[in-house]
This record gives structure tokens, C-alpha cells and sequence, in this order.
């Protein structure tokens, strides 16, 4: 015999508001306050969308009730006449649940207004009938099916509040986030650093929403997203990136747009149609100044003969003049900031790294052999500093110590070195949980000739404990103490700073702290959120 379903637990708590434009309040579980409640949003007896009332409100929290806030906004057009908010996959409403919605305006609703107006001017029955069931055809062959458009719609669209007032219809400020693709961390450190920020934001109280500039297609990165709390726009419940900064107009707060080309496309649009918001741009890193690096090593020709070059100056003028476009501008490094400080003086900089998490390498430094290099193989810098860490480095710590192990890891492996592995070099391409090398190997090499911004990979392995030999390029952005006897400008230095760490614990441990000591308090999320709150303006 099946037992019953205990009745649930008491639901305290208020449907505070219900209009066209969403619906908010706040619900806890008396028998277990810790923990956020799931709540169904239902609209005409259909349930539509599922929430969770977790965000913090200022007039809550005073209270002692904590964060059990929540917030829907509605889609534009929406035709449901009544709203009511339950526990979700129960029948147990909240106290004030449910709300009639008033009558759509022809602003709100032109399908809703248009068929009130035939059916108005209908002298009978029949003739009001058919008028409406024509309209009903023709818009919805119009709309393509309007009734889907807006389920799809509405079950993307939900975010918590976080009200900064105590009114009960204040809520969470919204941001926006553009960037070119979906953001990976197992791909880039790009993709980590975008998301550090994305996160930062929802913690000092904003919906945060994305979408990716370059396509919509649903990817599996996208569950990587959501599973922050981000909403992720796709395809098919958004057309286009410019339908969301449209759609959003002047609610929203921010729009955090990531590299230059998006920032070159979509500055000015965010600008008009979100006249509210500040405008905030993260460079990723200087293009012009990677550019001018690599055709300087490539052409053999001086710095500033190669940052003279049209394509290059070009690249450069666009990159400040959207630096001076933006309210706020995120570098990773310091050298990039004091370039764009000097070169673009009206634009406001702000230096902030991401956070990269301090976990340890567990295995002891004695049961640990060999160095790595990990990196995406796509982005050139990277792959340059494998071939030079291949062709120029390893041959003179290999001439003293036979047998150190290289391991190559990282995304998009082209086939120049997967043609490399050897005895002594272990091709492992992407690596889907970098814990596992850094407890087989004792340190790595980042060693690159060009590049700019800061380098996720020595980030990385500081914040592992794995010290990191590098160049001065790799080492832009990071301070000396971080990187103690581990910075050298030529393939000599490089490979006897890695003799010396692999072979002296002494050495390796006095480094490993100081790459820990500086993650713990540059990369802490603590330090990317006072810095993140800067970059919004907040008090």
C-alpha cells in the first residue's frame, strides 16, 4: 500500500506584487529557514516557470527573516489573467496568491487590445465570433505562434531580487554581460576571468543576464552558466544580441560588455536603447599591444616600428577610443592600465584580476616529477611558448637532467605537437580537472615572447602552489614577489630556473608559498568584488 504524501511544511512569507510587468515577494520554510524554497510561478491555471526564493532584501534582512526574496519578471506581451504563486509541485499557495492582473493596454498587448476593439464594434454574436477567431489566425501566422514565443520566453527570463530599498517592489539592479562566445574555463582563462566577474556581480546583489555575440546556438557551456545563477540567452528565446539590449532599455543597470569587437558593435546600441546603464568594458587584454609584440618577433623588427605599422595603429585607436567610450575599464594588469591611462586619459581604469580558487597541489614534492605547460593551443601566444619551451628550453635542462618529464596540456592541440610526444614529453591536449597534473608534476613554464594581459595559466598554477618559470611578458601583471627566482628573459635562465626549483626544496617551497600568498589575496573573491564594486559605482 503507498503512503501517503506528508502534508508540507508551513510556508511563510507574501506574494507582494503581481502586474504585467512580473511578480515578487518572499517565501521560507518555517521547518527548515536555512534552506531556500522552490516556488511555481502559474499563470491561468498553466505553471510556467519555476523560481527559487533565495536573494537577499534590505527590508528582510533588517527584519531577521533573511534571504528568501524573489522576483519574475514578465516577457513583454503577456496574455495570462491571473497569477498565483506556489509551492513548487504542490497546490500550497502563498498568502496572497492568487492575483488577477489588470486588463492589457493596446501598448502592452496589440493582439489582446485588437481582438477587445472587433469584438466592441461586433453588432452580433456571430459576427464578434468570427472577427475574433480572423484575428486570432492572422496574428498568430504573424507572431509565429506567440502562445510558444512567450512560455519560452518567460521560462528564461527569471531572476531573484535583491531589493536596496526597503520598498517591496524594489528589485535586484540588472546587469547585461556580452562577450564573443560562451564562456569555458576548461578552455581559456578569458572565459575564467569573464565569469569571476559575472559571479562578483550577482553577489553584490545584481541579475545578471548573458548571451554570447557571435552565436546563439545553445552549447553545453551554457548549463555551466546557469548553474551560477546567470541567465543565459539563446537561441530560440532571443534572435539577437541587440533584441536583449532592446528588450532590457532602461532597466537595465549595467551592461558589462568583454574584448573589443564586442565592444565595437554593440557600445552604441547599449547606449541608446539602455540609457540608464553604465557602460563597463573589460579589455580581456590589449590587442594592439599583443599584436605589435608578435609582428615585432615575426618581421624582426623594433617595438615601435612594428606598432607604427597601419594595422596595428589602427587596432591601437580603436582600442582607446572604446576605452574612452565605456564609464569604466576592467585591465587585468597594471602595465596595461598605466598605458591606457596614458594614451587615453578620460577613460576611468580599473585593474582587476579574477578569482582563481587556492587549492593546493595534496601530493608531497618528493613523490612529484617533471614541469608542465598548459595552455590554449588556439590563442598564438601560447603555442609559440610550447615550440620555443620545446625547441629551445627543455634541450638545456635535459642536457642535465635526462630524464625531467615535459607535459604539454590545454585545448585546441594542433597536430605540430601531438607529433612531439615523446619518451619524455607527455601530449595530454585539454585536461578536464587540472588538480590531477598539478599533483604529478612540481612546477611549470609559461615561456612567452609575446602576449599581454595577465596569464591564467601562471594563475593558475600559483594558486596550485606549483611554482612558475617565465618571461618577463608572462610575468606582466603579476608582482615580482609572486614569482621569486622565477622570471628570466632568455632560454638559458629559463631552463636553469627550472633545474634549480625542480632539484632545490628549499627554493620550490619559498616560491610555492609566495605564489600562495599573493592568490590568497589578489584572487580571493573578497578583493575581485571590492573591485567590481568600484567598477558599478556602488557607495
Amino acid at each position: 500500500m503507498t503512503e501517503p504524501k506528508p502534508d508540507p511544511a508551513p510556508l511563510d512569507g507574501l506574494l507582494e506584487h503581481a502586474d504585467r510587468e512580473g511578480v515578487g515577494g518572499w517565501a521560507r520554510d518555517l521547518a527548515a529557514p536555512e534552506f531556500p524554497v522552490e516556488l511555481d510561478i502559474v499563470l491561468d491555471g498553466v505553471r510556467a516557470a519555476r523560481i527559487e526564493a533565495s536573494q537577499h532584501r534590505v527590508d528582510l534582512d533588517g527584519a531577521g527573516i533573511g534571504p528568501h526574496a524573489f522576483l519574475l519578471r514578465f516577457p513583454p506581451g503577456l496574455r495570462a489573467a491571473e497569477v498565483a504563486v506556489l509551492r513548487a509541485g504542490t497546490e500550497q499557495h502563498l498568502a496572497g496568491s492568487p492575483k488577477r492582473l489588470p486588463p492589457a493596454t493596446e501598448e502592452e498587448d496589440p493582439a489582446a487590445a485588437l481582438t477587445a476593439a472587433a469584438l466592441a464594434a461586433a453588432e452580433e454574436p456571430a459576427e464578434a465570433a468570427s472577427l475574433a477567431a480572423d484575428l486570432a489566425d492572422r496574428l498568430a501566422a504573424s507572431l509565429a505562434r506567440p502562445d510558444l514565443r512567450q512560455a519560452r520566453l518567460l521560462a528564461r527570463w527569471g531572476h531573484g531580487a535583491a531589493a536596496q530599498g526597503a520598498s517591496p517592489r524594489a528589485v535586484a539592479p540588472r546587469s547585461i554581460a556580452i562577450d564573443q562566445g560562451v564562456p569555458d574555463p576548461a578552455r581559456d582563462a578569458g572565459s575564467s576571468a569573464v565569469l569571476s566577474h559575472l559571479e562578483s556581480l550577482r553577489r553584490l546583489g545584481y541579475a545578471v543576464e548573458f548571451a554570447a555575440a557571435h552565436s546563439l546556438a545553445r552549447v553545453p557551456a551554457h548549463d555551466g552558466i546557469e548553474a551560477r545563477g546567470i541567465t543565459a540567452w539563446h537561441a530560440p528565446w532571443i534572435a539577437s544580441v541587440e533584441e536583449l539590449l532592446a528588450a532590457a532599455g532602461e532597466t537595465a543597470d549595467v551592461v558589462y560588455i568583454h574584448r573589443l569587437p564586442v565592444m565595437r558593435r554593440y557600445a552604441a546600441l547599449a547606449r541608446d536603447w539602455c540609457p540608464n546603464a553604465r557602460l563597463v568594458f573589460c579589455i580581456a587584454d590589449l590587442h594592439h599591444l599583443r599584436a605589435a609584440r608578435q609582428y615585432a618577433i615575426e618581421a624582426a623588427v623594433p617595438f615601435e616600428a612594428a606598432l607604427a605599422t597601419p594595422r596595428i595603429a589602427a587596432l591601437r585607436a580603436q582600442e582607446l577610443a572604446a576605452c574612452e567610450a565605456a564609464d569604466a575599464v576592467i585591465a587585468h594588469s597594471q602595465a596595461e592600465a598605466a598605458i591606457i591611462a596614458a594614451e587615453a586619459p578620460d577613460a576611468v581604469v580599473h585593474v582587476i584580476p579574477w578569482h582563481v580558487p587556492v587549492e593546493p597541489a595534496t601530493t608531497p614534492w618528493a613523490e612529484r616529477r617533471g614541469v608542465a605547460f598548459v595552455g590554449s593551443y588556439g590563442h598564438p601566444p601560447n603555442l609559440d611558448a610550447a615550440h620555443v619551451l620545446l625547441d629551445t628550453v627543455m634541450p638545456l635542462v635535459w642536457a642535465k637532467a635526462p630524464e625531467l618529464r615535459l607535459v604539454l596540456a590545454g585545448s585546441d592541440l594542433p597536430a605540430s605537437l601531438a607529433a612531439r610526444a615523446s619518451p619524455l614529453v607527455d601530449v595530454l591536449g585539454q585536461v578536464p580537472d587540472l588538480a590531477s597534473l598539478w599533483n604529478q608534476v612540481r612546477l611549470t613554464c609559461a615561456p612567452l615572447r609575446f602576449g599581454a594581459g595577465l596569464k591564467g595559466k601562471i594563475l593558475s598554477s600559483l594558486a596550485a602552489g606549483l611554482p612558475c618559470v617565465t618571461t618577463p611578458v608572462g610575468a606582466e601583471g603579476i608582482p615580482a614577489a609572486a614569482l621569486p627566482g622565477s622570471i628570466a628573459a632568455d632560454p638559458a635562465g629559463l631552463a636553469a630556473a627550472i633545474l634549480r626549483l625542480h632539484e632545490d626544496e628549499v627554493a620550490y617551497r619559498s616560491a610555492s608559498e609566495a605564489g600562495l600568498a599573493y592568490a590568497r589575496s589578489a584572487l580571493s573573491e573578497a578583493a575581485i568584488d571590492a573591485a567590481m564594486r568600484d567598477v558599478c559605482g556602488l557607495a
